[in-house]
C-alpha cells in the first residue's frame, strides 16, 4: 500500500480531504462496471453503508448534472441510490496517486442486495415479469422529467454521431456482413426523429444497473450516462442487453412501459432505429477493450439482427415482431 492509501481505521488518507468522512470508518473499492469513476462502500459510525464515486476534477460540471439528475428520479420516489453531497476537493498532490489531483465527489445512499443481472435468470417467469413491469413504469416515470429548453434536439445529435461513428467503424478493422444492410435500414428510420423534442434518458438502463434486495425488490444504482436526447433510446439496452438475460423481464418493461401512458406512434419505429445503431456500431466501442469484449459484442450483433429479422421487423420477434 502507497503512503496516500496508507490509513488508519480503514480509510484511505486523501479521504480525509472529503468533508462527509468524519463519520466514516471503512472504504472497499468497488471494481465492477464500465465508468472510469473510483468507487468505494463507505461503512459509517452509526452502521450505515454508503457508495463514493469520485472522478478529475475537468467533469465538474458534467458530474453536478449527473447529481442533481439522481435527485429528481429521487424525488419521484423511485428506489434508487438517494444523493447525500457533492463536492470538489483540491487533492493531496501526491501526483498519479488516488485523491492525488483535484478531484469532485458524489455521495449516495447504499442498495443492498445483489445484482439484477445475475439473479433474474434464475427466478420464476412470472417474478421477472413482474420486475420487469415495474422498471418499465419507472423509467416512463423518469422520462416525464423537465431537461433545459435550450437541449439540443435528438434529430440533430444522432445525425452528427452517425458521421462520427461511421468514420470510427471504417477504421476499427471489424465488419459486419450485413452492414450495408443495417446503414439503409438507419437512413430510412431517421426521419422518425425530425420535430422530437429533447427528454430526460436514464442512459444505461438494464439490470447490470439494477440491484435485487433481499426482499426482492429492486433498486436502480447507476445514472452515470444519464443526459438529455431521445427518452426511447433508453430501448436499446433492453434488445442488447436485457432481453439476454431475462426475456420475461424485458417483456414486462415494454409492457409496463406502454401501460403507463400514451406513447407516440413513433415509439417502435424510433427503438428499432436505436437498437439497428447500437448493432452496428457496439464493435467501435469493444475494440478498445480487446478480447472477450470484441467476441461477446459481435455476437450481440448477430443476436440484434437476427432479433429484429434483418430489421424487416419493428419489434423483435420475442414481442410479437411487428411490420415496419
Amino acid at each position: 500500500m502507497n503512503r496516500n492509501e496508507a490509513s488508519s481505521g480503514g480509510l484511505p488518507l486523501w479521504m480525509a480531504n472529503i468533508p462527509e468522512s468524519a463519520d466514516w470508518t471503512a472504504a472497499e473499492p468497488i471494481d465492477k462496471g464500465w465508468s472510469a469513476d473510483r468507487k468505494y462502500r463507505i461503512e459509517t459510525r452509526g452502521g450505515d453503508r454508503l457508495l463514493l464515486r469520485c472522478s478529475d476534477a475537468a467533469l465538474a460540471e458534467a458530474k453536478k448534472a449527473e447529481f442533481e439528475r439522481v435527485r429528481q428520479v429521487a424525488a419521484l420516489g423511485i428506489p434508487c441510490s438517494r444523493p447525500i453531497a457533492f463536492g470538489e476537493r483540491a487533492g493531496t498532490g501526491e501526483e498519479g496517486e488516488p485523491g492525488g489531483a483535484p478531484f469532485v465527489y458524489s455521495l449516495l445512499s447504499w442498495i443492498e442486495g445483489e445484482d439484477a443481472q445475475d439473479r433474474l435468470p434464475d427466478l420464476p417467469e412470472s417474478d421477472a415479469y413482474r420486475l420487469g413491469r415495474q422498471a418499465g413504469e419507472w423509467l416512463r416515470r423518469m422520462h416525464g422529467l423537465a431537461v433545459p429548453a435550450d437541449a439540443e434536439p435528438p434529430a440533430v445529435a444522432v445525425r452528427r454521431e452517425l458521421a462520427r461513428k461511421r468514420e470510427a467503424y471504417g477504421k476499427c478493422g471489424y465488419r459486419l456482413p450485413f452492414d450495408a444492410e443495417l446503414s439503409a435500414r438507419i437512413e430510412a428510420l431517421l426521419p422518425l426523429l425530425d420535430g422530437v423534442p429533447a427528454g430526460f434518458r436514464q442512459g444505461d438502463y438494464h439490470p447490470g444497473n439494477m440491484i435485487l434486495g433481499p426482499d426482492g425488490s429492486l433498486g436502480i444504482i447507476d445514472f452515470n450516462r444519464s443526459a438529455t436526447g431521445d427518452p426511447y433510446r433508453d430501448f436499446n439496452r433492453l434488445v442488447t442487453f436485457t432481453s439476454g438475460i431475462s426475456l420475461p423481464f424485458a417483456r414486462g418493461q415494454l409492457d409496463g412501459y406502454l401501460a403507463a401512458g400514451p406513447h407516440d406512434p413513433s415509439f417502435f419505429g424510433r427503438m428499432a432505429l436505436y437498437c439497428a445503431m447500437e448493432c452496428w456500431f457496439a464493435i467501435v466501442w469493444a475494440v478498445p477493450f480487446g478480447e472477450p469484449e470484441i467476441t461477446d459484442t459481435l455476437r450481440r450483433s448477430e443476436r440484434i439482427w437476427s432479433d429484429y429479422r434483418g430489421f424487416e421487423l419493428g419489434a423483435p420477434e420475442w414481442y410479437g415482431g411487428l411490420e415496419l
